[in-house]
Order: structure tokens, then C-alpha cells, then sequence
């Protein structure tokens, strides 16, 4: 199954065949808040950010956090797609396994076997590919991405008991990638570091396809006084250069010329960092700047500033919505995960 026939199918069974929305709303639970973006598609003016609320889930349950959330009105005759967080599912770059599209997930099932920490059938497994020059000699790459059944249908039970209409189960992967395709720079290879409490995510696009994608480990102190941001930036900055250096020779495609940081408390520091160590340009990413809000921005703290930047990608996980900023060759919808009645199915 094809990533785009994927996202038709679900949008069938959990919408009604041909219903289109000129709203839609991006959710993702991150650490510390339950942060929802809500998107407006103006065919003229292109998306804008037409209201965005966070509620924190150290006071709120996560039921409680989310009917505050449609207390807002900001889920309000809207589709929704939810975003994974980074524990509840699991990726990996492999080559290209040498079967049908239709053979690929069952393939990508028996390679992961000995890496995923619950049974292969237990397993949603879906795939992305890779950009890489036409004229690369290396074989062509996947990112594969795995999710245990009964994690998908706990992660959706809230939505759908809330009578909330999911359109797409997503990951923050793709969150990122539509952040990077309304940045300046589609037209060459751009990254984007997003950050939160524990770990940074590094996706890398080309002419607005996704060619790399990986996890970074922040450094962690038991005594938060131990804590140098310094040491902690140069940390970061290096496996950002690292990793960089892998996507340019393994993928074949031209050098990347910018690298966003996503808000973080120490993001001009790890900027500079990183820059020194790469040699690249490294701007921060100001979402209120580059990001269209039709009402006043709201006040982006540094614990809501992570999660908003995930929920707004989100929201613009749509096929319509990608296809007005995105070359026609990545207009195929990329949504991964097996059918949601599958997964509520699977559900205990």
C-alpha cells in the first residue's frame, strides 16, 4: 500500500468519502502540555494558524486537559490528526527491501524483528521514502516506522470517546517536514532541529522531500545545578554535524545551506554552536515570524513553544494543504499508520 492511498483510505473511513475542510486541527501531547493548533486554508493567502491553545497536564488529566481544549472551541467542526509522541512508536532507516509496494510492509515486519521492543504482529509498520539524487549509486532508503496496535488505539481511545473527528494518526517526523516546506529554502536542502525536555529531533529535507530523520539524546544531569548549556549546546551541535555529513554522503544530494532550531530556552546558543561546528548557516525558528497567525500570536512559552510547533506541523498534514507549498513530485499524502479501525480493534 502506497503512503498516498493510505491517507485516501483513512480519510474515507473516519471522515465520509469526499468531505474537504478548509480548517483543520493539529494535536500533540508533549511532555508537560496537550497543545492543539488550529489551521486555516486560504487558497489565495496559502495556510494560517487560526488559533492555538496548550493546557498543562501537571494540573489536567489528559481526559480533563482535553475537553478543557474543546472548551476553547478550537476542535470544533474540525478534523483532527494526532501526533505520536516519541515514546509510542519507533524508526529506522533501511535499504529499500527489493519487493512490490504491496509485499513492503510484511518485508519491513521481519527486518525490524529483532529491534522492536514488543512481538512483530503486534506491530503497525509503515514506511517512508527517502530523497536521494537520481544519479546516487547507494540503494534507495525507507525510514521505517512501527507502532504497537494497542499504543495507537490507547493514544485515540480520549478522541474518539470525546466524539472527536481523527482523520490521521501521525508522527512527529511529518509534523516537521510540513514546518520545513513553508520555511524560506525549499528550493535547496534545509534542516530543522526541534527540541523539548529530552531530545531533539533532526529532519532534513531536499526540494521539500524528507531525506533523513533522527533522534539526538539530550545531555541529562540528575542535579539540575550540574547542568552547563555550553557543554550541553556542543553536545547537540555535534551530532547535528555528524549527522549531517551522513545525509550528504549517503543521500548524494547538494550540500544543505540552513539549519532552523526550534524554540528551546538555550536555541540562540545551540545556534551558535552548531554553526561553528558545521559551518552552516543556523537560524532560530521564531513561529510567530514565519508562521501566519490570523488572530494575535499567543504568548509561546518556552514549555508550549515545543509542543506548538509540533501540533501547528500537524495541522498541516493534508494533502490539500501540502500541495500548495510543496513541487508536485511530494504532493502524495505520507500518513504510515494501518487503518484506525484496525487499531481500535486491536484495542483491550
Amino acid at each position: 500500500m502506497s503512503e498516498g492511498s493510505w491517507l485516501h483510505k483513512l480519510s474515507r473511513v473516519t471522515l465520509g468519502a469526499g468531505r474537504r475542510s478548509s480548517v483543520q486541527v493539529g494535536l500533540h501531547r508533549s511532555a508537560t502540555h496537550l497543545a492543539a493548533a488550529r489551521m486555516r486554508q486560504d487558497p489565495d493567502a496559502g495556510p494560517s494558524v487560526e488559533q492555538f491553545e496548550a493546557v498543562a497536564l501537571n494540573t489536567h488529566a489528559e481526559p480533563e486537559a482535553l475537553r478543557q481544549l474543546a472548551l476553547t472551541g478550537i476542535l470544533r467542526d474540525a478534523p483532527v490528526v494526532l501526533v505520536l509522541g516519541a515514546g509510542q512508536y519507533h524508526t529506522a532507516p533501511v535499504p529499500a527491501p527489493s519487493v512490490p509496494d504491496a509485499e513492503l510492509g510484511e518485508a519491513l515486519r521481519w527486518q525490524l524483528r529483532e529491534v522492536l521492543p514488543f512481538a512483530p504482529q503486534d506491530a503497525i509498520v509503515r514506511f517512508i521514502r527517502l530523497a536521494c539524487a537520481d544519479e546516487s549509486s547507494s540503494p534507495r532508503s525507507l525510514l521505517a516506522v512501527a507502532a504497537q496496535r494497542s499504543a495507537v488505539a490507547q493514544a485515540v481511545a480520549p478522541l474518539l470517546a470525546a466524539g472527536i473527528a481523527l482523520q490521521a494518526v501521525d508522527i512527529p517526523e511529518m509534523a516537521q517536514r510540513n514546518i520545513l516546506a513553508q520555511l524560506p529554502g525549499t528550493e535547496s536542502g534545509h534542516a530543522l532541529l526541534g527540541l523539548d525536555g529530552s531530545t531533539g529531533l533532526l529532519t532534513v529535507l531536499d526540494q521539500g522531500e524528507l531525506c533523513f530523520a533522527r533522534r539526538i539524546q539530550m545531555p541529562r544531569y540528575d542535579d539540575i545545578s550540574q547542568e552547563d548549556p555550553e557543554h550541553m549546546a556542543d553536545r547537540i551541535a555535534t551530532q547535528v554535524q555528524r549527522s549531517l555529513e551522513v545525509v550528504e554522503r549517503q543521500s548524494g544530494l547538494a550540500p544543505i545551506r540552513t539549519v532552523w532550531i526550534g524554540p528551546h530556552p538555550d536555541s540562540a546558543l545551540i545556534a551558535r554552536c552548531t554553526a561553528e561546528h558545521t559551518g552552516i548557516e543556523c537560524l532560530q525558528l521564531d513561529l510567530q515570524a514565519e508562521i501566519r497567525f490570523i488572530t494575535p500570536a499567543p504568548d509561546l512559552t518556552a514549555e508550549t513553544a515545543a509542543g506548538a510547533l509540533i501540533a501547528i506541523g500537524a495541522s498541516l498534514r493534508n494533502e490539500n494543504f501540502q500541495a500548495t507549498s510543496r513541487p508536485a513530485r511530494a504532493r502524495g499524502g505520507l500518513s504510515w499508520l494501518s487503518r484506525l479501525r484496525a487499531a481500535q480493534r486491536a484495542s483491550p
